[in-house]
């Protein structure tokens, strides 16, 4: 039987009649006696079964299972794109038209105008006939925040309520009573009070003059022309504000 066989010396490998090699094969390339290597038996891998395990450590029944440890979740990393603020993204927001494909920022109301706005006063119309409710209203509603109410009762639970800063007040009123016995009832005055009427303006002063200012009124409006700018001249004085009404 021939065998592979390789001089330590030189390198060299040659296949040798192992009867040769036995006897003792000199090496063609250096003259060194090369002799086989033994054999190394081979490994075998002992049965798990084969082993004697100690007294100790044979599994009884009473045994718990071994438990499965959970392999941990593998958690890919994602990167997030940062986010934009929401107010940042309403102020920089663009409109393209769709016609001519031009960009627009649309404007945002001013912090001043934001704030002017909430500023404004209020003003409680007390009116019963529609026609004189609606013509103060349209004339302040420029200026001040309007509520309006046709009766005495009404009138009562808006103030009530709080918030009035002026109370433009008819003497005649829905029901039956008006402005001079909402008056009476006030335990006291919430607020600056100027008379609205179309009572003769002969019949507004002497003891009925007396009388309201007596029960809080500060100022009288006639009913007839220019009311509307009478009526934001004279509320803007008794409040102490500048208003867009004629002198």
């Amino acid at each position: 039987m021939k065998i592979e066989i390789c001089c330590p010396d030189c390198d060299g490998g040659y296949l040798v009649d192992s009867d040769a090699l036995a006897a003792g094969f000199p090496c063609p390339g250096c003259g060194r006696v090369l002799e086989a290597e033994p054999a190394e038996p081979p490994l075998i891998e002992p049965n798990v079964m084969d082993v004697d395990l100690p007294a100790s450590a044979e599994p009884t029944a009473d045994a718990a299972p071994l438990a499965e440890v959970p392999a941990e979740p593998v958690v890919e990393s994602a990167q997030t794109a940062p986010q934009v603020p929401l107010q940042t993204a309403v102020a920089t927001a663009e409109v393209v038209c769709p016609r001519c494909n031009l960009h627009f920022k649309p404007r945002a109301k001013s912090q001043a105008r934001a704030r002017a706005d909430t500023d404004r006063p209020t003003v409680l119309i007390v009116e019963d006939l529609v026609y004189f409710r609606e013509i103060a209203a349209e004339a302040l509603q420029g200026e001040f925040e309007i509520q309006a109410v046709a009766t005495k009762d009404g009138a009562r639970a808006a103030l009530d309520r709080g918030g009035v800063d002026l109370m433009v007040l008819d003497l005649t009123l829905d029901g039956g009573e008006g402005g001079l016995d909402l008056l009476r009832e006030l335990p006291g005055k919430p607020c600056p009070i100027l008379i609205y009427t179309a009572q003769d303006e002969s019949e507004m002063y002497g003891d009925s003059w007396d009388e309201l200012q007596r029960l809080g009124a500060d100022d009288i409006v006639l009913k007839g022309m220019n009311v509307g700018d009478e009526l934001i001249r004279k509320i803007g004085s008794l409040l102490g504000r500048e208003t867009g009404g004629e002198d």
